[in-house]
């Protein structure tokens, strides 16, 4: 079998296990690790399953157990006898995984796992076997993002995100380890960019773009390709608007009234209460002949 003869002759790459997986998140230090080369992730165990799954008579896809549990799986996608694809499992959930993309033997990305789920992808975007892009997961956002933009050697630049749109970038320009350059974005769109033109490490004059920024990115970026849920709007609601005061009822003169302030009071008719705001008024009906029915007080005689 061509796998198995590649896998067992050439030997299992090894590497270390790996550092504590490290998520994403603005408040992530800014600190210029060095770029290393990929090692392969180390796949053997008690015993081996070999699985030829389009029947050409070559296994492609070979599963390891210790104690009847998976711990590894090795994948050669292209059929070619070589793995593009480890997966390394921990009590059943996915770890980490490294893939070979353009199927080249070398391997292009690597990714680690919490609970089974990505926390952190490493990438060698120009294909030169090393590490220059780091992507931190925030949940199911992309959280910080890490680059040897230069590609020399050691970081340069750092991406911020809040719920995947980009909020902040930091560069290194001269590549002395120390941040020259910090652009804030809001809603993907540049709004400052601030400049440290004496390398003291602190910005020391900005240029201020505000609503005329361009637009680099306005829609979230999902860590792992799934879709995104909605994100929380990031202005909270305009207040409503007060009520306006209720005008005050006038008094209403009736011939109770009068008769209880006494002989010779003159009973004046009663005043319309005033419409509510925004209503229609209705015209006073029609007057009638004859002297209106007066309403005696209560216990008055009649």
């Amino acid at each position: 079998m061509i796998l198995s003869g590649y896998l067992l002759g050439a030997g299992l790459g090894c590497g270390d296990d790996p550092p504590k997986v490290e998520t994403g998140g603005l408040s992530s230090p800014d600190v210029p690790h060095p770029i290393e080369p990929f090692r392969r992730f180390e796949c053997d165990g008690q015993r081996e399953a070999m699985v030829d799954s389009n029947g050409d008579g070559y296994a492609n896809t070979r599963h390891v157990y210790v104690d009847n549990k998976e711990i590894c799986a090795e994948m050669d996608v292209n059929m070619d006898g070589r793995v593009d694809v480890t997966r390394v499992f921990k009590d059943g959930q996915l770890e980490k995984e490294q893939h070979d993309f353009d199927f080249d033997g070398r391997i292009d990305q690597q990714a680690y796992y919490l609970s089974g789920k990505l926390a952190r992808k490493e990438i060698d975007t120009d294909f030169d076997g090393r590490i220059d892009t780091w992507v931190y997961c925030d949940g199911p956002y992309v959280g910080k993002l890490e680059r040897d933009r230069h590609h020399r050697g050691q970081v340069d630049t750092w991406e911020g995100y809040e719920y995947g749109v980009l909020a902040s970038v930091r560069y290194d320009d001269n590549h002395d380890g120390q941040i020259e350059r910090w652009e804030s974005y809001r809603e993907g769109r540049l709004i400052k960019v601030e400049f440290d033109a004496d390398f003291n490490g602190k910005p020391d004059h900005e240029d201020y773009q505000g609503s005329d920024g361009p637009v680099f990115a306005k829609d979230a970026v999902s860590c792992d390709g799934s879709r995104l849920p909605e994100r929380p709007t990031s202005q909270p609601a305009a207040p409503a608007a007060p009520a306006a005061p209720a005008a005050p009822a006038a008094p209403a003169t009736t011939a109770a009234a009068a008769a209880a302030a006494g002989p010779g009071a003159e009973a004046a008719p009663a005043t319309a209460p005033l419409p509510a705001a925004g209503a229609v008024p209705v015209a006073p009906p029609a007057a009638t002949s004859g002297t209106p029915d007066t309403v005696a007080p209560k216990g008055a005689p009649k």
